[in-house]
């Protein structure tokens, strides 16, 4: 007889064991964590074990406190948040007809140019943000080589580029170029710019998520959490690309006629000083 602790874990996602056909995964959630909308091919059952989340399932949110469980079917997009610190057990089990897997990569699209696919883009950007723009262009090579099904090596190499990225390259864009660029299309509080932040902060809470899947299946390779870390890495490369894209064909070629000599001097001038500093 195999017992388990359904205590709060030190790891936010935590795959507990295996019966028959039905799973069983962990999460221990601190207020504000959880995970971003995504789909399963796996019928679930949430179950709260203590605390309180927002369940979100399509476009109806509901308020789930502990002890309470809710069914969700195959296939139907979900995301959970936590209120307060909370344990959360899934059990997931397969669907008549379905199969466990992960959703074909690729099957999400990319609607803005980057200038890794299109290096001609390059030639509208200042000399001052093309630094930055490099950045992007070795990025996105290693995301888009990630092939269909990569491997943990793959997946470990994709995670460090980037958080590189996060911690320097993004701290870089939000000090530096978005206040400037604020100043010139209606601040940082809307349009263009208040939108790249929104999008930094998604694309940093995706990465913690991903990073927490892959230490999750690093420990216990179960298929199930292979399923969900290779649709999370989907879901990361995604909005990368379409954020790298955003900026390599808009916000640059942008601030590049809108910002004066001295502003673009300034912020080569500060690119290089954090470069020198890493």
């Amino acid at each position: 007889m195999q017992r388990v602790s359904l205590a709060f874990q030190d790891k936010m996602v935590q795959s507990l064991l295996q019966h028959g056909e039905a799973r069983f995964v962990q999460l221990s959630l601190n207020p504000g964590q959880g995970l971003t909308r995504h789909k399963t091919p796996l019928a679930l059952t949430v179950v709260v074990v203590s605390g309180k989340i927002v369940f979100t399932v399509d476009d109806e949110q509901v308020l789930l406190e502990g002890p309470s469980l809710l069914p969700v079917g195959a296939g139907v997009e979900h995301a959970v948040e936590a209120v307060e610190k909370s344990v959360v057990l899934l059990v997931l089990a397969p669907s008549e007809g379905a199969e466990d897997g992960p959703s074909p990569r690729g099957s999400r699209q990319i609607q803005h140019q980057n200038a890794y696919e299109h290096p001609e883009l390059v030639k509208g950007i200042t000399p001052e943000l093309r630094p930055l723009v490099e950045d992007h262009v070795q990025l996105c090579k290693v995301l888009l080589n990630l092939g269909e099904h990569p491997d943990l090596d793959a997946i470990r190499h994709a995670l460090q580029v980037v958080s590189a990225e996060l911690c320097h390259h993004f701290t870089a864009e939000e000090d530096i170029v978005f206040p400037r660029m604020a100043v010139h299309v209606g601040g940082a509080d809307v349009g263009p710019v208040a939108r790249l932040i929104e999008e930094h902060a998604h694309i940093r809470r995706l990465h913690g998520e991903a990073e927490d899947l892959f230490n999750a299946f690093t420990e216990k390779q179960d298929e199930h959490l292979r399923a969900l870390l290779w649709d999370k890495v989907e879901d990361l490369t995604v909005a990368l690309l379409n954020h790298l894209g955003k900026e390599d064909s808009h916000l640059f070629p942008m601030a590049s006629r809108l910002m004066s000599e001295d502003e673009k001097a300034a912020i080569a001038e500060e690119l290089q000083y954090i470069r020198q500093r890493h």
